[in-house]
């Protein structure tokens, strides 16, 4: 298959551009710099350069592929509900406009943290930006698009990962502690972005027929990590006392704006999107691979 990539040489995209050419599909990327650009087409990539205001480029690329995977975002949280979501919402509408009336495709991306129970994938999302998103991508299946949505897990682990476990080591290390909320009962949902890779393959490929459009595939392949689990970890690696935190104000010193992202319990499932793809993840779970590759 011809595949239509955003974010490409975002933490996702790295491991899905060569999980996908491992299978034999050819992709075309958008890259907005010059470094980005030439790392892709070492491995084979077309290169289009342009971002996700580019919205005729993305209409004019998804037209030409037979699949699209969008995983780029704007993740500004300064502005999370701004600007970053209306350039999205622009850009899922130009990309599913340019394939209309075709049946291809359409993999959106959004996350699993804030979800109501029970967590699996009948669920819809509560209102903000990722859930407006969907509802985008969801509007053009009677428009001929076979639009799914694939929600991220809290933790995309991985070596090379960015995201909240590494924030969470640098807030250690910073205040030579690690904290966490005092009887906090907030979980996390793992994936590792190997095994996240496979499953936007396959969600292309939908060798099963199963995915019909209007789909939503949850990306966990493990659930019930406690957040005060994976702080004490994150102590004992570091060999730092691990410290409760009770005052709002001494949370909120300590962890900033992702006080509220830590107060948010993700505790999702992934039986449906296994039944529906045949995913079956295969990587070191979280709290192995923090323990393992994180120091």
């Amino acid at each position: 298959m011809k595949v239509f990539i955003t974010g490409a040489s975002g933490w996702v995209g790295r491991h899905v551009v060569p999980e996908l050419l491992k299978h034999g599909h050819t992709i075309t990327a958008i890259a907005r710099s010059e470094a980005s650009a030439i790392a892709l087409e070492k491995q084979g990539v077309t290169v289009v350069r342009g971002d996700l205001e580019n919205t005729d480029l993305l209409q004019s690329s998804a037209k030409a592929s037979d699949a699209v995977i969008h995983l780029a975002y704007i993740h500004d949280f300064s502005d999370y509900g701004g600007k970053p979501a209306q350039i999205d919402f622009a850009a899922i509408k130009a990309m599913c406009s340019g394939l209309e009336e075709t049946n291809k495709p359409f993999i959106g991306t959004s996350g699993l943290l804030g979800l109501p129970l029970p967590q699996d994938e009948t669920v819809s999302a509560p209102g903000g930006p990722r859930k407006q998103g969907e509802e985008v991508a969801f509007s053009f299946n009677d428009k001929g698009v076979k639009s799914i949505v694939i929600r991220l897990s809290p933790s995309v682990h991985g070596t090379g990962d960015h995201g909240f476990v590494p924030f969470l080591i640098d807030l250690a290390k910073k205040n030579g502690y690690s904290g966490y909320i005092k009887d906090t009962k907030t979980r996390w949902t793992g994936v590792h972005v190997k095994d996240a890779a496979v499953l936007y393959r396959l969600a292309i490929e939908n060798k099963n027929q199963n995915l019909k459009g209007g789909e939503i595939l949850h990306a966990t392949s493990e659930k019930g990590v406690s957040i005060i689990e994976i702080s004490k970890l994150i102590g004992e690696n570091l060999n730092l006392e691990s410290k409760e935190l009770v005052e709002k104000k001494d949370i909120n010193d300590y962890f900033g704006w992702m006080s509220h992202i830590l107060s948010m319990d993700c505790n999702a499932t992934s039986e449906i999107t296994r039944e529906k793809t045949g995913w079956e993840p295969k990587e070191v779970g979280l709290l192995e691979d923090i323990k393992t590759n994180y120091f």
